[in-house]
């Protein structure tokens, strides 16, 4: 768990189709939406108000780094099929009295921004990407980061569905009760969604988030 000044934000950007620049109206309603969306489906994830820019950027921020990957796949879940630009930044502010949270908050909202605003102009959904500003900076993490995100935007609503359910669930017979079919078509489906290995790249990913030594210098510096 993040100390009492550790700031997490995330940045969005959506490239709508049609040369249509992103901070117009339609981008603008399609990113609070997939805030409002987010927040619904997860109230704990963030620790404060979301807002979007002048240039229609989204800004989160997080409750704790190991949320970065649920934070972007809730918001890509509500935006399908808009191509975005993401971009997660930690910073752990001066470790002062009060203030270092609203200043850390500052510092990773500005880099996460600024990134997502210089990310990829092109509305091809496979070329979406996701960058991580870490202390502890893993380009690795971050291509794990955008490998989830467009399996995920590969698979069928029905292999999503399928996955929820597995996350939420204790066995996979239970998912397959809940859905009327065989344990077997649930295996055949999560197979088929490449399940195991999206498990690890997830696993992986939260790891590096949690585990990070949180410098302000280096997320700065980035």
């Amino acid at each position: 768990m993040p100390n009492n000044t550790t700031a997490v934000a995330l940045a969005v950007r959506v490239h709508p189709r049609g040369g249509a620049p992103s901070g117009d109206d339609r981008a603008v309603a399609a990113l609070k939406g997939a805030a409002s969306a987010a927040v619904s489906g997860d109230p704990e994830l963030l620790s404060g108000p979301s807002s979007v820019t002048a240039d229609g950027v989204l800004l989160l921020h997080l409750s704790d780094p190991g949320r970065v990957l649920d934070a972007v796949l809730a918001v890509a879940s509500a935006l399908r099929p808009l191509a975005s630009t993401y971009c997660g930044a930690i910073d752990d502010g001066d470790g002062g009295d009060g203030g270092g949270h609203v200043e850390s908050a500052l510092i990773a909202g500005e880099a996460a921004a600024s990134m997502a605003l210089h990310g990829i102009e092109s509305t091809d959904a496979k070329e979406r990407r996701v960058c991580l500003l870490t202390p502890d900076p893993d380009p690795v993490v971050s291509a794990l980061a955008g490998m989830v995100l467009a399996t995920y935007d590969a698979m069928t609503e029905r292999q999503r569905q399928i996955i929820s359910l597995t996350r939420s669930s204790d066995t996979q017979q239970q998912v397959a009760t809940h859905l009327d079919v065989t344990r077997q078509a649930v295996n055949q489906s999560l197979a088929a969604a490449g399940w195991p290995h999206l498990r690890r790249a997830e696993e992986e990913i939260r790891r590096h988030l949690e585990s990070c030594a949180r410098s302000p210098e280096a997320v700065i510096g980035r």
